[in-house]
């Protein structure tokens, strides 16, 4: 009888072991952006789509969108993952005056060595103009796939299609 039970505890001990933290999804990082990139606190912005039912967050693709108000305009957030499994954010936003449906501004985010999300130096998207302020593009971030399409301001015509593959976007 004694071995039976060494083993019962031999075998919760392991699987104890051996569970790993639940895999962190997009709300989890949207938490760890930066406050001053947004009018409010991340965490403020989700309890408003909460409250008022706006929005959307769609955890199993990694997709945030959030309605603005007067001093923040609509802004997406899209996670896409590296190979190794660590974390990319886009974030596009819309003009606070303006349309502010059409994302115009773009920037993507890593995850630091303090555990919190930092704008990236590297340039995802090999085109001009994406983090220099307002260019002549507008951004769509994908709900579903991992495609950002990137249009034309002026027409709202689609230009480039950019997908990730783990490492990098390539045009499609």
């Amino acid at each position: 009888m004694k071995p039976f039970r060494f083993f019962l505890l031999g075998f919760f001990l392991l699987a104890t072991i051996r569970a790993e933290p639940p895999r962190k999804n997009v709300v989890d990082y949207f938490l760890l952006l930066p406050e001053k990139d947004f009018e409010a606190p991340p965490a403020a912005w989700l309890k408003g789509m909460q409250l008022n039912h706006d929005g959307t967050i769609d955890i199993a693709n990694g997709y945030i969108s959030c309605p603005g108000d007067g001093g923040q305009p609509d802004f997406e957030v899209a996670l896409f993952r590296f190979r190794d499994g660590h974390p990319l954010i886009a974030v596009g936003s819309a003009e606070l005056e303006g349309d502010q449906k059409r994302g115009v501004y773009l920037k993507f985010y890593e995850l630091g060595a303090d555990g919190k999300m930092h704008v990236s130096r590297r340039p995802f998207l090999p085109i001009k103009d994406v983090d220099n302020g307002r260019g002549k593009w507008s951004f769509d971030l994908p709900q579903h796939g991992r495609t950002i399409v990137v249009r034309s301001y002026a027409s709202g015509k689609a230009i480039y299609r950019f997908t990730w593959n783990g490492e990098k976007f390539s045009q499609n």
